[in-house]
């Protein structure tokens, strides 16, 4: 039988994966899906005596709806990130971000070509990056052995 850790981490995989395709198909993260990941997260932090990285949420939180209103990253981005941030050790953090960034770099080199193609604005998925890196760090040390 599963655990409540690899429950919640199974659950969390299935919303990231709906956030994904939602991400790629209409450009919108939805605030329920994150609000759904927090409350999981919440839990899993209850029941799994995990710890809780709110200071770091809260600075990401603050600083990327600084980016939001200037127009770098859409508002939802942000609040997968931060949301995803509380769930993740303080000394993964950094591994985190160096991989979200990876992975997103192939996507923003794609929006590029595309944008110089049809000379219109082209938005990045970035969804997907933030799930995947956050799938990589948390596969590893939150829950499965």
């Amino acid at each position: 039988m599963a655990t409540w850790g690899e429950l919640s981490f199974y659950i969390i995989l299935i919303i990231l994966a709906v956030i994904c395709y939602t991400d790629i198909r209409y450009r919108i993260i939805s605030n329920k899906q994150v609000i759904v990941l927090l409350i999981i997260i919440l839990l899993n932090y209850l029941f799994s005596n995990g710890e809780l990285s709110y200071i770091t949420a809260i600075i990401f939180l603050v600083i990327g709806m600084i980016l939001f209103y200037i127009g770098v990253v859409g508002a939802g981005d942000i609040k997968l990130i931060s949301v995803l941030l509380l769930s993740i050790p303080n000394n993964e953090i950094i591994d985190f971000l160096t991989i979200m960034a990876l992975l997103g770099l192939p996507l923003a080199l794609i929006a590029l070509i595309k944008k110089m193609m049809t000379k219109t604005k082209t938005t990045i998925p970035y969804g997907v990056a933030i799930s995947l890196s956050y799938i990589i760090i948390t596969s590893d040390i939150l829950y499965i052995n």
